[in-house]
């Protein structure tokens, strides 16, 4: 398997209002990651495996401390992995979509991207420029 590198410019994190997916009468808002202007979700789908097309997902709560979970403080599994967005059923340790997230000196890279066994994301790693990721993630924490 041959890896494919992209160097994303751009973090935001996005707070989308939003209500619990079962009752619309309760306001649940999440943060969408977004990487030059597209939802990772979309960033995923070229590099799912035949016949295997990412599910929906939902961002972490409002509240969520972003900051630890996207430095990979938080392991969702025995792989090390981080879950970056949860199941619709707003659990999101219920078929989340993880990613190693590793902290370089002047990198930051998320790789081994997938939700489980047999769904995988073939060979694709996301890196990002420590600073201007570090810079997103302070202005999040600013801004919420």
């Amino acid at each position: 398997m041959r890896s494919t590198f992209i160097t994303v410019r751009d973090l935001e994190l996005r707070v989308t209002e939003g209500t619990l997916p079962w009752d619309e009468s309760i306001r649940y808002d999440t943060v969408d990651l977004i990487l030059d202007g597209t939802n990772v979700v979309d960033w995923l789908r070229p590099y799912a495996r035949p016949g295997i097309d990412p599910p929906e997902y939902l961002g972490h709560p409002v509240g969520t401390n972003m900051t630890e979970l996207l430095l990979g403080q938080r392991h969702e599994d025995e792989s090390g992995r981080t879950a970056l967005l949860g199941c619709t059923c707003t659990v999101i340790g219920c078929g989340p979509l993880l990613a190693r997230i590793d902290i370089g000196s002047e990198t930051v890279t998320w790789s081994h991207f997938g939700r489980g066994p047999g769904e995988e994301y073939d060979g694709l790693e996301l890196q990002f420029d420590r600073d201007t990721y570090m810079d997103a993630l302070t202005h999040y924490e600013e801004t919420t």
